[in-house]
């Protein structure tokens, strides 16, 4: 009796660590494995929590060990990055599944079973080497840079960088799986998605050192700052997300060096936090350079090839020395606006939550909500870059919401009349922007009086 007893204990414990194990692959088959594709649980969504806790810790455990691993204005960005991933999910209506299972309810040259455990163990690996290709063409292909770069342009390099990613990768990337919609169901290849993802979460970080042996396998945090790094040996090395066998055998396989600290970020480093430029400036850039070449050959080239090339005709581009001491790109805000942050940060994840869990929420809302939340996350990204018009862009985005949230508009338009807050916290979160809107109010009148800009404040100390 006591033996059944505790044995239902340790299932119950072992089940309810499912999210945390799964960040580490540690999932069993008969756990993961589902008939359908709607019965696979959204792993990456109910791992948020677990992420902000260990982001936490690190950040804590870094303090105490006298390292500077993060800074607000570089926290924010990965989150807003990630953020607007996630978001432009609402937007693309699941595409990438969708081309996916189209393709294996269409063309698959084979049946099989959804709960066989070597079809379980074959996506495993098959998923880890598509991504693989697709990493590597994501740096080697100018135009799938533009989209990947974005998790490479944090100058920092902690748990937060995990989640700057990329509105637009999942686009052209699929393709790469495509060969799997042959064989794999779609449930199958939808879990070893989110496990091949948030696996890469963990290695995001500057406070774990060397594996030993697992080094040789497995991806590690040691191997991954490599593939962070912008020094030369850096450049184009360590592709793997959860094995890093792949990378030894195509050649791409570089160790960590302890000569010199590792160099964040891209080779040329951005100089500014707005997150939706963040996404988009690489593609002007690119655009930019092939409409200047001559000859539509050249011109193709150019968004084809490797980031950096150049044809023949022109000299080759020298990458630039990593200046030591590092000097990371910084602006500083106010303390003051520490918690007006931190605080719409938060009702901004309501709102993605509600976004993401309500499937019965209208085309129409659904698009505004999404779009409502990057321009949100864009003008604050304004803040941290000293635009002279930010307050203008805030003071905007506080009112489509005070508005948009009003009884009469939602009487009219027919929105949800909890899409900016549920229900519980509908009149506080009213009161907490209108008390925003007048922050802001005060702010641009002292703005314009000659004041002096909203960033300059009496209060010495910055946030950074």
């Amino acid at each position: 009796m006591a033996s059944n007893s505790s044995s239902t204990l340790f299932s119950a414990a072992w089940d309810a660590t499912i999210i945390p194990r799964a960040n580490f692959y540690i999932v069993t088959p008969s756990e993961s494995m589902f008939a359908h594709v709607r019965d696979v649980p959204d792993y990456v969504t109910q791992s948020l929590p677990f992420w902000f806790v260990l982001m936490f810790l690190e950040y804590v455990t870094a303090h105490l060990l006298g390292k500077r691993t993060a800074r607000l204005n570089d926290t924010f960005s990965s989150l807003a990055a990630g953020s607007i991933q996630q978001i432009s999910k609402v937007l693309l209506f699941g595409f990438e599944l969708k081309v996916y299972s189209h393709i294996y309810e269409n063309y698959r040259v084979v049946d099989l079973s959804w709960d066989s455990l070597w079809l379980w163990w074959l996506c495993v690996f098959a998923y880890d080497l598509g991504y693989y290709w697709a990493h590597r063409a994501g740096h080697e292909i100018n135009f799938l840079w533009a989209a990947h770069q974005v998790h490479h342009s944090s100058e920092c390099y902690n748990l937060s960088t995990a989640l700057r990613q990329s509105m637009l990768q999942g686009v052209f990337f699929w393709v790469f799986y495509t060969p799997l919609a042959l064989l794999i169901p779609p449930s199958v290849f939808k879990a070893h998605a989110q496990f091949n993802l948030i696996y890469q979460f963990w290695i995001h970080t500057e406070l774990v050192d060397s594996l030993g042996p697992l080094e040789w396998v497995m991806n590690t945090p040691s191997h991954h700052r490599v593939h962070h790094g912008r020094n030369p040996y850096c450049l184009d090395k360590n592709y793997a997300a959860v094995f890093i066998i792949w990378d030894r055998m195509f050649g791409t396989f570089a160790a960590e060096r302890r000569d010199k600290p590792i160099a964040y970020g891209l080779v040329y480093p951005v100089d500014f936090w707005n997150p939706i430029k963040a996404q988009l400036f690489y593609y002007q850039a690119i655009f930019a350079n092939a409409w200047n070449r001559q000859g539509i050959l050249v011109k193709l080239q150019s968004l084809v090839r490797g980031p950096g090339w150049a044809p023949a005709t022109e000299a080759a581009e020298d990458l630039p020395e990593v200046q030591y001491p590092v000097k990371p790109f910084n602006r500083n805000l106010p303390l003051l606006f520490v918690p007006y942050i931190l605080v719409h940060f938060v009702a901004l994840q309501g709102l993605y939550r509600r976004l993401m869990s309500d499937q019965s929420m209208e085309t129409l809302p659904r698009w505004l909500g999404a779009s409502y939340a990057i321009y949100s996350l864009s003008a604050v990204g304004m803040l941290f870059d000293h635009k002279w018009y930010a307050p203008v862009c805030e003071i905007l985005r506080l009112l489509l919401v005070l508005v948009g949230s009003a009884p009469a508009v939602v009487a009219v338009t027919g929105m949800p009349s909890n899409l900016f807050f549920p229900a519980e916290f509908q009149l506080a979160g009213q009161a907490v922007f209108t008390v925003s809107l007048l922050f802001w109010s005060s702010i641009l009148a002292r703005q314009f009086h000659g004041s002096g800009p909203f960033w300059q404040t009496a209060e010495s100390k910055k946030i950074q």
